[in-house]
């Protein structure tokens, strides 16, 4: 049986989704870092050690999931029933000098401060999403359109205030954060650095968005799509981080 799993990167902080053999055993989800018995175990084990809130989508369901790594003769009785289920997983640990990982994935209560942040993420999806069907619409039209390019005016600038508004307070309240949560403190110097990051390409998009209004050209069109492309990018590595450390530590408190 398979399921997806969305891990953030331990390093890029972007979530990665990958298809993952799983058993449900002693009522519990488990998954095996089994990699088809290679010797290096697979990113995603790498990437749920450093962020054990991970998503699950399986049966046609998801949500948000604790990841824990099982460990010594309860890890050895788990593998060794798969194994007996299914022979391959036998073969894939005689196949490697590593103990291949046993990871139970338990439903993880969300807070208020983990759904809130969600939910601001969302609605600034969706602008950028509405914005780029604009720019798609636009694109698939023939020649200068002072209307549509108007509206794609009034579109980037209404989602790159949101943007910007949304990572002003953030950036107000980070301090006191980081003075009452010491062990937040690399977290939010990451968001902090990442929100100049975001703010450039929100300046760089203004900019390119205010020509095409100017004179609406298909060259100003596409770079519009280009720029919006990169900072949707960007954000969606953003927001993983920010989900899967700030909610957490702040519903926890």
């Amino acid at each position: 049986m398979l399921l997806e799993l969305t891990t953030i990167g331990a390093r890029s902080g972007a979530a990665r989704t990958v298809t993952v053999a799983y058993a449900e055993l002693d009522g519990r989800l488990l998954v095996f870092a089994s990699n088809a018995g290679r010797p290096q175990a697979p990113a995603w084990l790498h990437n749920l050690r450093a962020n054990p809130l991970v998503t699950v989508e399986v049966d046609g369901r998801r949500y948000d999931a604790i990841a824990e790594e099982i460990t010594g003769a309860e890890r050895d009785r788990l593998y060794g029933v798969q194994a007996e289920r299914d022979a391959a997983f036998a073969t894939y640990q005689q196949n490697t000098d590593r103990v291949i990982a046993v990871v139970a994935l338990t439903p993880a209560r969300v807070g208020a401060a983990t759904a809130q942040l969600k939910e601001i993420h969302n609605g600034l999806r969706e602008q950028l999403s509405a914005t780029l069907a604009a720019v798609d619409a636009y694109l698939a039209g023939s020649g200068p359109a002072p209307t549509n390019a108007r509206s794609l005016h009034q579109h980037c600038l209404s989602f790159c205030t949101s943007l910007h508004a949304h990572h002003s307070r953030e950036d107000g309240v980070f301090p006191q954060l980081a003075a009452n949560f010491p062990e937040l403190k690399p977290a939010l110097d990451r968001l902090t650095r990442e929100h100049t990051t975001v703010a450039a390409l929100n300046k760089q998009l203004t900019t390119t968005v205010e020509q095409l209004a100017a004179a609406p050209t298909q060259a100003d069109a596409q770079r519009l799509r280009a720029d919006l492309t990169h900072l949707s990018t960007a954000l969606e590595a953003h927001y993983a981080y920010e989900e899967a450390h700030l909610g957490p530590a702040l519903d926890a408190a």
